[in-house]
């Protein structure tokens, strides 16, 4: 299998590229530098010499259409939590983070009209999105087989409001919502699976340390909403939809998430990026639930949640 990795040098694409490197995949990645992944004490993993590494864009055809068709699946992790410089060569700043979320809580951040439309989040996290995928299946050939090639969308689970602007969000869902609608009522064209991959708060004590602490916060969080019972919880979670939709909870809706999906390990999601990508029956939404069902892990009162709602 050949896949290709739109931001495969960053965090969650680089975890994407070794996992599928592992599998024996071949593996193209597509950035804007085109450089290896890199540690950031400046190592080169051993994996990295197994990665054909692309400089490109996703908003420039030209830079990726003769890659496209001898791929056998498409993972874009393209998109953005601030519309501002918050990342330092992929991974985000805390203090960067700090002063957005400061930003957004003030209102100090002005006119959201007056924001580059190049970091724009209907930009990065919805544009990005649909080109690649119109792109990708556009590089499709007619075929009897009944596998269909899949492409993964790596979205969010909406639990960062109201820290973040609620467009953050919804220009995922919309990302997930005109995908979802293109593959399943244009017929005359080639189909593709799309899989749209939610994660929760992601961590890595090594490559992120500073994700650590929350995240470990956020687990311990996530163990006592799962022993309370669904009465007495003052806000319940709101119910997993495999199919996507343009609906957004209340922002207290996502503040009770935040309290009750536990935090996953980047490498964990793209451990469960490459069994969607190698599961024909993997399909539409896999959200954190979804992911450490795939992988076997602990259920954390699971079974509670689906009876509160």
């Amino acid at each position: 299998m050949k896949i290709c990795i739109f931001g495969g040098n960053g965090f969650v694409g680089a975890a994407v590229a070794r996992k599928a490197v592992a599998r024996g995949w071949k593996v193209v990645s597509v950035s804007r530098s085109g450089t290896p992944f890199a540690t950031p004490a400046g190592h080169a993993p051993a994996w990295v010499n197994d990665v054909e590494w692309r400089k490109g864009s996703a908003f420039d055809a030209a830079t990726y259409d003769s890659i496209l068709p001898s791929c056998d699946g498409l993972v874009t992790t393209l998109g953005a939590l601030f519309e501002s410089d918050y990342k330092d060569e992929g991974l985000a700043r805390p203090l960067s983070v700090l002063r957005a979320i400061a930003e957004n809580a003030t209102g100090s951040r002005g006119n959201p009209l007056a924001v580059s439309k190049e970091k724009s989040y209907e930009r990065l996290n919805r544009d990005s999105a649909i080109d690649l995928f119109e792109a990708f299946r556009h590089s499709r050939s007619p075929s009897v087989n009944t596998t269909l090639p899949p492409f993964v969308f790596i979205s969010a689970e909406d639990i960062f409001r109201p820290f973040v602007p609620e467009r953050y969000i919804k220009t995922k869902r919309e990302a997930e919502h005109q995908i979802w609608s293109r593959t399943h009522e244009d017929a005359e064209r080639p189909r593709v699976r799309p899989i749209f991959v939610r994660p929760s708060l992601m961590y890595h004590p090594h490559l992120n340390p500073p994700s650590t602490l929350p995240a470990t916060l956020l687990e311990a969080s996530a163990k006592l909403h799962a022993l309370i019972p669904p009465a007495l919880r003052l806000v319940p979670s709101p119910p997993p939809s495999p199919i996507p939709t343009t609906e957004i909870p209340p922002a207290y809706a996502s503040l009770a998430s935040l309290m009750s999906i536990p935090p996953i390990h980047v490498d964990a999601v793209g451990d469960a990026v490459c069994q969607a990508m190698a599961s024909p029956d993997v399909e539409g939404v896999v959200d954190v639930q979804r992911m450490r069902d795939m992988l076997g892990f602990d259920p954390l009162g699971w079974s509670a949640r689906r009876s509160a709602v």
